[in-house]
């Protein structure tokens, strides 16, 4: 059963707004927006978005306002994991039919695991109080659809940003890894970053929606080899049990599944046997 919320001030009743589904646009193409999103990845750059269609004359009756253009209509998109807030806001025209859109856009690199997502129509600046009208800027006035969305990819899903390595005074390689933690029980999501190079013909094919899958497998093995050699300049034991989401939870999931070894075990041979170490990778990953 929804809650219902007591507000000290007239708000905008539920017959006095419309909310549109949330919706998803790629390559200029909208769809509804799914529970689980499609075809994400770390390098992907996403619009997601709904509208609003509401009628100025009811909503004046049904806030005691003056004037509708001291409301705005705000959609925002919450990624606890990565503790990011996007927001898209508009405010409104004084015209009374009324059909606002909302897109929130969604940077590579910046989102992981899940979107919560909610709207709002709010007060967008102080206003002199009348007849038990809200006053302070930001007074909620409507909420819109509230919905969770859980992030999916088809490439593998890691925390990457494409940049130019020539900007940043980097060697000309396709890729490279990007960490800075203590230890391993730091948060793997808050700690390591994959920067794929935009001035590299490996890098861009990398960054395009289809990717070759030798090309993939290659990738994935180096990411791996580069996470084992991070990991060896630590004290890691077998007996040592990492948080969840942690740098060496991530990479001992990782070495167990392409390896089939733990990351001690892994880390034994890849600095005793280098050599063996490679040819489990090529076995593992494949390439």
């Amino acid at each position: 059963m929804s809650k219902t919320r007591l507000l000290p001030y007239r708000t905008v009743g539920a017959d006095d707004v419309t909310w549109g589904g949330w919706w998803f646009e790629r390559n200029g193409l909208r769809e509804p927006l799914p529970d689980l999103l499609p075809g994400w990845d770390y390098a992907s750059e996403e619009r997601i978005g709904l509208n609003v269609a509401l009628e100025g004359a009811r909503l004046l009756a049904a806030t005691g306002f003056t004037q509708v253009d001291v409301v705005e209509a705000v959609a925002v998109a919450d990624c606890p994991s990565m503790l990011r807030r996007f927001v898209a806001r508009k405010r409104l025209s004084r015209d009374d039919q009324q059909q606002v859109e909302l897109v929130i856009e969604l940077p590579p690199g910046e989102v992981a695991q899940k979107l919560e997502l909610s709207a709002f129509l709010l007060l967008a600046e102080d206003i002199p109080p009348e007849r038990r009208t809200a006053t302070r800027r930001g007074s909620r006035l409507a909420t819109g659809p509230e919905r969770n969305v859980l992030l999916e990819g088809d490439a593998s899903r890691f925390p990457t940003e494409a940049v130019s390595f020539s900007t940043l005074r980097l060697e000309n390689a396709p890729w490279t890894l990007n960490a800075v933690f203590d230890d391993m029980s730091d948060s793997f999501m808050g700690s390591v970053r994959l920067l794929v190079n935009e001035d590299h013909e490996l890098g861009r094919a990398v960054l395009a929606p289809a990717v070759d899958p030798l090309l993939r497998a290659r990738l994935q093995l180096e990411i791996l080899r580069s996470l084992v050699a991070l990991a060896s300049t630590q004290e890691v034991t077998e007996s040592d049990d990492f948080p969840p989401d942690s740098i060496g939870e991530v990479v001992d999931s990782m070495c167990r599944l392409f390896l089939n070894r733990s990351l001690h075990e892994t880390i034994q041979t890849y600095e005793r046997n280098p050599l063996k170490f490679d040819r489990l990778l090529y076995t593992g990953v494949g390439s």
